[in-house]
């Protein structure tokens, strides 16, 4: 909503779009008002004579509304008079007549031409200030209301409100009578300075020549500074511009991938600012130039421009951060000051800096050196803040580095569009050197988490979960996987490879991550190892692989087929060889208790000891491992289901055996029913 009402009020700023208004607007006027009673009550019935005079003064005010801006030309303090003075007396006239001959209740006709003439004479105080034009709109504002009033009282509130939209509506836009101020501000200047001149060359010839360039370099840069305030007056009305329009496409200027990006209107500062002043510094700076003053022109207008970004900048509550050591930084503290350097990145690469080199190239038109250098200079001071603090990330602070990396890599793009011309390669080539500097940091994380890996001492405090090694080289290649998706790394494991492979086969990238992998599988046989209980070193396993599996399959494989089949069938493999063997050491020996021969004669006292030695060690196993916790729901299932594919069968089968044998007595010595038994199996693994 915001952006649509900046759009349009950028739209009611220019000058020919109220040509065109206040052209539809007398239109409409003049042809409803000829249907209208009023009509016929002053002037009677329409004849030949009647429409030949009223379709020529149609088109003769027409005319005058379509130029009214040329009417300029003449400001001479007399003729404003005479002509406000003509406009007071005819519609003194009108009024008169109108009041006298005109009764009853007007028509619809009478009441359009009415507010159309309105919104005419709103249009001509937007185009010309002859001194007539807020008269005018105040006049037939006030015949509206009361032309409401006759019709029905309570409608004169319909017509005060249509009225008070229009007055506020014309204060709104009405900022160039400020600007009008400082053009007649420096236009007299040059009247004076005009004055002066000719009286030095009557009172003294000899030394005419000198003085008259000095009075005119005097007068040009007064004219230019003039020039300068006037833009500087903009400066909050564009900056509310452009934060509504930041603020209404905010993806564009956020953390976010390329295609949530829309194309920005790198117009939008041109076309908001009044067509005077953007032609009075054209010809300021045309002026200047070609009197050897080419610097001083372009030191006040990058600074006047650098007052404007900062003031941008401040009110979004936006600011780059100045840090020297990011390590040394807190994780929160640091997260938050890289979104707010990618925010700022973004709004001024895709936003401010586009409007500042566009509205450069406009008044510096047919300068193009002097466009670069002034772009560049406004332009300096925030790319060398915005390098130091990206220059500051390494593989150390690994997320944060690659969230800089990219923000950095989608502004590559821009920094080669916008400053592509010699005179600003400094900058452009700042850029592409961090660039390249952090992704070859960014590579250098594959020795790091070797490191942590062959370095690793850290014991977990509950042996059944992640181990804190597997946590951590897993969370750190989850953000190398988001990074290589939508990051050129490979392009840099490509021209930078660690290890020689074969054509056809994966990228070194792959190959690293591959060789991590396995490297930490190795690592953790070895910790599993330490664990005392077998069965416990096999649930331990089970999490850890699994972990490692999860996570690997929701790692983008699609360009790499080959490596997805192989490292996920790989992992699976070991979670099933885990289970395999957690089942053997844990039940083997459970189940062996319940076990009867087909032909083999069981005695009473048999079953009833086996009995009793199964629900003694089925005890202690559910005893001891509903401590444990396997941390993936579907493998605790997996788990359970296993447990019940070996138990619950030959269970049922022996008590049947039993109730055989004893008959009713086995009920003394069966102490778990089987949804006993399935329920304590329920509670495994759910510490």
């Amino acid at each position: 909503m915001a952006g649509s009402l900046t759009k349009i009020q950028r739209y009611l700023r220019q000058a020919h779009v109220w040509r065109f208004v206040g052209l539809a607007s007398t239109t409409v006027g003049l042809s409803c008002y000829a249907l209208s009673s009023s009509f016929n009550h002053l002037f009677g019935r329409w004849n030949f004579l009647k429409i030949f005079i009223y379709i020529v003064s149609s088109i003769t005010i027409c005319f005058m509304i379509l130029f009214a801006k040329s009417w300029q030309c003449s400001t001479a303090l007399r003729f404003k008079a005479h002509l406000s003075f003509l406009v007071l007396t005819i519609t003194a006239i009108y009024s008169f007549f109108f009041d006298k001959d005109v009764n009853g209740k007007p028509d619809v006709y009478g009441l359009i031409s009415c507010a159309a003439f309105a919104v005419m004479s709103l249009s001509l105080s937007r185009q010309s200030h002859l001194g007539f034009e807020v008269d005018l709109l105040y006049f037939f504002l006030g015949a509206l209301i009361v032309q409401f009033m006759k019709i029905h009282l309570f409608l004169g509130i319909f017509g005060v409100g249509l009225s008070y939209s229009l007055i506020i509506l014309r204060s709104s836009l009405d900022l160039e009578n400020e600007h009008q101020r400082l053009d007649d501000q420096y236009h007299s200047v040059v009247q004076v300075d005009s004055d002066s001149q000719q009286q030095q060359k009557e009172a003294a010839q000899v030394d005419s020549d000198s003085q008259e360039v000095n009075t005119d370099i005097v007068i040009m840069k007064t004219q230019f500074t003039a020039c300068i305030n006037a833009l500087k007056l903009c400066d909050r009305e564009l900056i509310n511009m452009l934060s509504n329009y930041a603020k209404d496409n905010v993806k564009t200027f956020i953390e976010s991938n390329l295609e949530d990006h829309v194309p920005v209107d790198s117009n939008m500062v041109i076309d908001a600012l009044p067509s005077n002043i953007i032609d009075d510094l054209r010809e300021g700076v045309k002026f200047m130039v070609a009197n050897g003053l080419q610097k001083e022109c372009c030191d006040s207008y990058s600074s006047c421009r650098r007052e404007y970004l900062e003031k941008f900048i401040s009110s979004s509550n936006l600011k780059l951060p100045n840090i020297v050591n990011v390590v040394e930084v807190e994780s929160t503290a640091l997260e938050f000051q890289v979104r707010n350097w990618i925010t700022t990145s973004n709004l001024a690469m895709r936003l401010l800096f586009p409007n500042e080199r566009r509205l450069c190239e406009r008044i510096f038109m047919g300068l193009s050196t002097a466009t670069d250098i002034v772009f560049t200079e406004i332009c300096r001071e925030f790319t060398i803040h915005q390098f130091k603090f990206s220059g500051c990330f390494t593989f150390e602070v690994f997320p944060m580095s690659v969230r800089v990396f990219k923000a950095l890599n989608d502004l590559i793009p821009e920094y080669e569009s916008l400053f592509s011309q010699k005179s600003c390669d400094s900058i452009r080539n700042e850029a592409i050197s961090n660039w390249k500097r952090l992704g070859k940091a960014t590579k250098g994380i594959f020795i790091e988490l070797e490191d942590w890996i062959c370095n690793d001492e850290a014991i977990s405090d509950v042996p059944d979960e992640l181990y804190p090694i597997c946590r951590k080289v897993i969370e750190c290649l989850n953000v190398v996987f988001k990074a290589w998706v939508i990051l050129p790394l490979e392009n840099f494991f490509e021209e930078h490879p660690m290890v020689v492979h074969r054509e056809g086969s994966p990228s070194s990238f792959f190959i690293q991550l591959i060789r991590i992998i396995e490297l930490l599988e190795k690592h953790l046989e070895v910790r599993f190892k330490s664990c005392p209980d077998r069965a416990l070193r096999c649930i331990t396993a089970m999490n850890n692989v699994r972990h490692i599996e999860q996570n690997a399959k929701k790692w983008n494989w699609d360009t790499r087929p080959m490596y997805n089949s192989g490292i996920i069938r790989k992992l699976s493999a070991k979670v099933r060889q885990n289970l395999e063997d957690y089942l053997r050491i844990s039940w083997d020996d459970v189940v062996g208790l319940l076990k009867l021969g087909d032909n083999e004669a069981y005695s009473a006292e048999s079953m009833k000891e086996n009995l009793k030695l199964f629900n003694l060690h089925f005890k202690e196993i559910c005893r001891v491992q509903s401590t444990w916790f396997v941390l993936d729901e579907q493998l605790r299932k997996e788990i359970r289901e296993s447990i019940d594919n070996i138990l619950l069968p030959i269970y049922g089968v022996f008590i049947g055996k039993l109730y055989d044998v004893l008959g009713s007595h086995a009920n003394e010595y069966i102490e778990y029913s089987m949804l006993d038994i399935d329920a304590l199996l329920n509670d495994l693994f759910r510490a």
